[in-house]
């Protein structure tokens, strides 16, 4: 099922920033795909599980845009499904606690991290993740990743 919100197209920061602005635009795309998903109780929900047949080609553009900023072609795969599953459990996970108390049942020392604390730190570790890989000695645009 796709998720159909009003002014669902996102706002995305088109492809062609250049190489300077292709962590930016990692992070906004994630960011800009979460604010999509909150707009609509149970969004990530109904997202699960469904195929962007419908986004193809934006979809592409964007794989293009991280190749030319020299992330591997399968490492760029890779890393836009981690970071979208990333987004839709995160989502997810904030939808279900909406109403949940707030951790009155919780031991003292039970840390409490903020959902958008949380989504920003798993996405920085995407993010870098993705960095090493590609400035790993020996990694060319289109290159399988190593087994």
């Amino acid at each position: 099922m796709r998720l159909d919100v009003p002014g669902s197209a996102q706002v995305v920061h088109r492809p062609g920033l250049g190489e300077r602005r292709s962590k930016a635009w990692f992070l906004e795309n994630s960011r800009s795909f979460r604010r999509t998903l909150l707009m609509r109780r149970d969004g990530a929900r109904l997202h699960a599980g469904s195929t962007p047949t419908g986004d193809l080609d934006r979809i592409r553009r964007k794989m293009a845009f991280l190749v030319s900023s020299g992330v591997p072609e399968r490492d760029a795969q890779m890393a836009m499904l981690a970071a979208s599953r990333f987004t839709v459990g995160c989502v997810l996970e904030e939808q279900a606690d909406s109403g949940a108390p707030d951790g009155e049942d919780l031991p003292d020392d039970f840390p409490v991290i903020p959902h958008e604390e949380a989504f920003e730190a798993g996405l920085a570790l995407i993010l870098e993740g993705l960095d090493q890989r590609s400035a790993a000695p020996g990694r060319t645009s289109g290159a399988p990743a190593p087994t």
